[in-house]
């Protein structure tokens, strides 16, 4: 195998070249991404040759599992970059397709000044180098996915943590309006919110309005009374107002003991007793 050895030597010294290549034909789609993402090119560049250095190693040692490792973790990497900078997963393979096309033609140079290597190490040589972009491409996609959701999730996260704002009236009392629909997810936020604005408030009271709300179902009303025991472990008395009647009715059919918290018909009544 001294030919895919002498190959994968050329391939580390000529990285950066290569690099240069793939950048240049992805062309008008690569300086677009350049302008957007405020990456500069040899951040990029240097990137791109460091999976063609991994498979210039592989060569060298005729094993593609010497880089298995860190060839998937620069995927990996790269997967998740794409989702951070606005990347498609058509284009992250279509960049995947290049680097197959630029490593193929530098073989192919390389090769032509080698006319009596045998057809096992072509095909050799070729299984090294297809094992490692296949997995690249592979991990792309699953990093991609996996991220993306991720992303998706923490916007989820964020979007519902700014539509329940514990809004402070006093010292001692604090709002919680609610308005729209309110499921197990987002009752699971507003725990979270609710705890960490009490903390940061120091408020004794917290009054969560439900008049904006047109459903509570039974397992909502059950993540509500979760709210209240949580409040009132912290040292803060929860009061719920605007209950409407289907809601204190699933309480009801739930067997929730509300008789410990303070409700009341309306916000007004709730902040004229308070």
């Amino acid at each position: 195998m001294e030919t895919a050895k002498s190959l994968g030597r050329k391939m580390v010294e000529n990285q950066l070249d290569l690099s240069r290549e793939i950048s240049r034909r992805l062309n008008e789609r690569y300086h677009q991404f350049l302008l957007e993402s405020k990456l500069e090119d040899t951040e990029i560049l240097h990137w791109r040759a460091k999976l063609i250095g991994y498979i210039g190693k592989a060569l060298i040692s005729s094993q593609s599992e010497d880089v298995w490792d860190e060839v998937t973790e620069w995927a990996r990497q790269t997967g998740e970059g794409a989702v951070s900078y606005g990347v498609t997963i058509d284009q992250l393979l279509n960049t995947n397709k290049v680097y197959r096309k630029v490593i193929s033609d530098f073989i192919k140079r390389e090769m032509i000044n080698k006319p009596d290597t045998s057809a096992d190490s072509i095909l050799r040589i070729n299984e090294i180098i297809s094992a490692l972009l296949d997995q690249s491409a592979y991990i792309f996609s699953v990093s991609f996915v996996d991220y993306h959701k991720k992303t998706l999730v923490l916007a989820k996260e964020e979007m519902l943590s700014i539509s329940t704002p514990v809004v402070s009236i006093s010292d001692e009392i604090a709002i919680l309006p609610l308005v729209g629909e309110l499921d197990t997810y987002r009752a699971k936020i507003l725990m979270e919110t609710s705890l960490k604005s009490c903390g940061m408030l120091g408020n004794s009271e917290l009054i969560i309005d439900l008049s904006g709300v047109p459903i509570v179902d039974i397992m909502v009303a059950a993540e509500l009374f979760q709210v209240a025991g949580a409040l009132r472990l912290i040292g803060v008395r929860p009061t719920f107002t605007g209950l409407r009647p289907e809601t204190a009715q699933a309480v009801v059919n739930l067997g929730i003991d509300f008789k410990d918290i303070r409700i009341k018909g309306s916000l007004k009544q709730a902040l004229a007793s308070s």
